[in-house]
């Protein structure tokens, strides 16, 4: 595999690509695919264009994976919630009814 120690143009990193043995060639394209394939999915998902699930599905990966990428790039997820008190009055509702009714 190529090892760039310095920033490189596109004019000088052409020649060195076209020196890899072909394998090395296909494998190389088919991971910058899949990495504009994730990119352009990402973008979509920061624009609120499509949810979570589907830019994994565009991505080509599980939703686990594509929380995987977007944390190692430093992206997080906005998941809104109830506020503190509306989900305590929740499980105080939830308690009462499994107490009024034990055989359930």
């Amino acid at each position: 595999m190529i090892q760039i120690s310095e920033p490189i143009t596109l004019e000088k990193l052409l020649p060195l690509i076209q020196k890899l043995p072909k394998a090395e060639r296909e494998q190389l394209r088919k991971s910058l695919e899949e990495e504009s394939q994730l990119d352009a999915a990402i973008l979509l998902y920061q624009e609120d264009e499509v949810t979570l699930a589907r830019a994994a599905e565009l991505a080509g990966i599980h939703r686990f994976e594509f929380e995987e990428a977007l944390a190692a790039r430093g992206i997080w997820e906005i998941v809104e919630v109830d506020s503190a008190e509306a989900l305590k009055e929740s499980v105080s509702l939830i308690k009462s009814l499994h107490k009024s009714n034990p055989n359930k």
